[in-house]
């Protein structure tokens, strides 16, 4: 039963990616100035590195890189028609939407995009090596897809040929410091996320919002949303009695370095929800962790499970 429960809770979250307004008031350290007034989105309920605000003009996205605060470290200004409203946030980025096309740097991305039925959207990707979805895979091979990071690096000749309306990708919360200079002064829009440094894999799961709103597609991300929201919530509840806990590895080693997740990132949360014993679960990192082989085997070697996802 275990086995069923675990690979029930990986499903859910890899549909996502692996996975109304009050009248509150912006915080000051959000904002520099603002000559329009804006209300916060309530509806963010897990997410913690990015909030929603806007108006009928616009929707504001917050992006929070820092680790030990909510200072903000990108603005993303939407806005529809020509008329760009006049706000002055920190690090601010204006974008019209919604955006012609995308492209999309991240396997994690598509899978939101597929959910939103944006996926004929798509025009670059980074390497169609880590795709296992055929419509990705098939538009590659016609060249209507094209890839632009096969290495580490973007291609700066193909993302400036695109020119796509969007570039997505991820980093550590603010584009000039996560995307070449060049691509920036292009003018090409590029939005940072910051989904995997998430703690809980609802929060993950959530970024959804955050893609859907370039697209001007926030009520289907709503509703999407809640839905696995829901399901999550069941299925944790299967497992709130378990009293003995199988205990699991998970990645693989690349190169020299074995990279598990932190004991409060989201893959953490997302594996003692299911029902297991994480063997890293101690670690206070969000993001990755990264051992050699002794490491792993000293700890792991006994381990009940071991669970990787990879790319056939």
């Amino acid at each position: 039963m275990y086995s069923r429960l675990l690979y029930s809770f990986v499903n859910l979250v890899a549909i996502f990616g692996f996975l109304s307004c009050s009248q509150n008031a912006i915080e000051n350290t959000n904002k520099e100035s603002s000559s329009i007034s804006i209300t916060t989105d309530t509806t963010i309920k897990y997410a913690q590195r990015f909030s929603m605000a806007g108006n009928d003009s616009c929707k504001v996205l917050f992006i929070y890189g820092k680790r030990d605060s909510r200072d903000t470290t990108a603005t993303f200004v939407l806005y529809k028609g020509n008329h760009q409203p006049h706000l002055a946030f920190k690090n601010s980025y204006y974008i019209n939407i919604p955006v012609k096309n995308i492209a999309c740097l991240s396997s994690v991305y598509a899978s939101m995009l597929n959910k939103l039925n944006l996926m004929d959207k798509i025009v670059a990707i980074e390497n169609v090596d880590y795709y296992n979805d055929e419509f990705i895979i098939n538009k590659v091979r016609s060249k209507q897809i094209i890839e632009i990071a096969k290495s580490p690096e973007i291609d700066l000749e193909k993302a400036l040929m695109l020119n796509p309306g969007l570039l997505l990708t991820f980093g550590m919360g603010n584009p000039k410091d996560d995307v070449h200079e060049k691509i920036l002064s292009s003018k090409i829009p590029v939005a940072v996320t910051l989904d995997h440094l998430e703690e809980h894999p609802l929060a993950r799961a959530e970024w959804i919002k955050f893609i859907a709103a370039f697209f001007d597609k926030s009520d289907l991300a709503d509703s999407l949303f809640l839905m696995t929201e829901n399901k999550y919530v069941q299925l944790k509840k299967l497992t709130d009695t378990i009293q003995q806990r199988p205990s699991v590895l998970t990645e693989i080693k690349y190169a020299d370095a074995w990279y598990v997740p932190g004991g409060k990132s989201f893959m953490a949360h997302l594996l003692r929800d299911a029902g297991s014993d994480y063997l890293w679960k101690d670690e206070n990192q969000t993001g990755s962790i990264a051992l050699n082989f002794e490491q792993v085997y000293e700890k792991a070697g006994v381990a009940d499970y071991w669970l990787n996802l990879f790319v056939n």
